[in-house]
């Protein structure tokens, strides 16, 4: 009677199996333990940990502010997003864990865009020099086997809840701030520079066990103390400074705020 039972049993087990969406079985979130993470990040070159979905990626964050770095150079006064593509390559690609991003403004971008689009840019004055935008980092990151989605525009909540996602599968998720806040799209007129004095590009690269988003930063900010490399913040309250595109363009460099906006969904289809 017994064995009968547990025939029963393990044929019900196969049939609801059979029947349940595989969305069902998806797969646990990946967190990493904010214990594990160092609470002094205060230095021109941090190495962070993160835990990924195959076991943790190491993430180099490099300051735009480094002692070996002029004031007058293209990465302290407009190196922010070259930072972030270069530390999410260091988790993702171990080519290129030890180039920094002077390396890849000057290698990668030409060698990807061309020395003619490189050129436009790079030969202006240096005030008038772009950083790499969101859609050349995405093809950076095409060319470099990686994976990644470019989302343009969003609203908000669904923004948080599809970022949110991403992160806990253990992948990244590269941002564009502004020095205002917004309410999916209405830019309010009133400076707040807590995540940036200009335009910002930064690097999510997961999220902890308190539900915080790991943010990787190249620019220090007097409201974070010693953690700057590295520091922490709801996306609830990330997703008011982000900005989502009014208008579609292909510009490799950052041109405007209406159309260089958006995020990266790095490692998904």
């Amino acid at each position: 009677m017994n064995r009968r039972r547990t025939m029963i049993l393990m044929l019900a087990v196969m049939l609801f199996a059979a029947c349940t969406p595989l969305e069902s079985f998806a797969a646990a979130a990946v967190t990493t333990k904010t214990s594990t993470l160092s609470k002094n990040t205060f230095t021109d070159r941090y190495t962070v940990t993160v835990n990924s979905a195959n076991g943790t990626r190491d993430y180099n964050i490099f300051s735009q502010e480094a002692s070996n770095l002029s004031k007058k150079s293209f990465i302290a006064q407009h190196g922010c997003a070259v930072s972030a593509l270069t530390c999410v390559l260091s988790g993702y690609k171990s080519k290129y864990a030890d180039w920094t991003p002077s390396k890849v403004s000057k290698q990668l971008e030409k060698q990807v865009f061309g020395a003619k689009a490189w050129n436009a840019n790079y030969k202006k004055s240096l005030p008038a020099q772009r950083p790499v935008s969101l859609y050349g980092i995405s093809k950076i990151l095409s060319y470099c086997k990686i994976q990644n989605k470019y989302v343009r525009t969003f609203k908000d909540k669904q923004a948080v809840k599809d970022i949110k996602q991403h992160l806990k599968t253990g992948n990244a998720v590269i941002i564009e701030v502004n020095n205002h806040k917004q309410v999916n799209g209405k830019i309010s007129a009133k400076y707040d520079n807590r995540w940036a004095t200009s335009k910002h590009t930064m690097a999510l690269l997961g999220m902890t066990d308190t539900g915080k988003v790991i943010v990787a930063d190249s620019a220090n900010r007097e409201w974070s103390g010693q953690k700057q490399r590295v520091k922490f913040a709801k996306m609830e309250d990330l997703i008011r400074y982000m900005i989502p595109c009014k208008k579609y363009s292909n510009s490799l460099y950052f041109n405007s705020v209406d159309s260089c906006g958006g995020y990266i969904l790095v490692n998904k289809k």
